[in-house]
């Protein structure tokens, strides 16, 4: 009788320390956001540029965020501005502080420069940025001098981020007490 106690207080403990784990393992986790950027109507026509799409992604880190931003279709060896805002594409609010572009002007907006194809990609930091869950975010693609009557800071794409979901990550598993064994005979 003795040893069956053992054996379940054991069980007991042992179960108790792999539920420990596999709390602390799904502990505080970067959240990612995504964004797919289209152009911004009637701007991104008549700077010619109809076509322009591109993608970006933000993740909030616990002590880290970054934000990469992949576009395509623009004019060739142009620089345009670009930067995270509050906001969605239709309410677009002021770009957000914090950020460190990896290319920026003067006036510390990020800056995005095309390949002879037209496409680019770049990426920004914060060491600040938390995001609010009740506050939306957008990335926007400006004009950076007038272009076709246009002035500087047109937008002429622009993406909603949205909270994407994990794909291919399960769940932690629940740890279950070993079985225990009668008495041996």
């Amino acid at each position: 009788m003795t040893r069956r106690l053992t054996a379940v207080a054991v069980a007991s403990i042992a179960a108790m320390g792999a539920a420990g784990v596999a709390t602390a393992a799904s502990g505080h986790s970067a959240k990612v956001y995504r964004a797919t950027l289209n152009p911004v109507d009637p701007a991104a026509t008549t700077a010619g540029l109809a076509t322009v799409t591109g993608r970006a992604q933000l993740v909030d880190g616990k002590k880290n965020n970054k934000v990469s931003l992949h576009m395509r279709n623009l004019a060739a060896g142009t620089t345009y501005l670009w930067h995270v805002h509050t906001g969605s594409c239709a309410a677009t609010g002021a770009p957000l502080p914090g950020w460190t572009y990896r290319t920026q002007d003067a006036s510390g907006n990020g800056t995005l420069t095309t390949n002879g194809a037209g496409n680019a990609n770049t990426k920004a930091k914060s060491r600040t940025f938390d995001a609010d869950p009740g506050t939306s975010y957008s990335v926007n693609v400006h004009l950076s001098t007038a272009t076709n009557g246009l002035p500087a800071g047109t937008i002429i794409a622009c993406g909603d981020l949205k909270a994407s979901k994990a794909k291919g990550k399960s769940k932690p598993k629940k740890a279950h007490p070993p079985q225990a064994k009668g008495p041996k005979s």
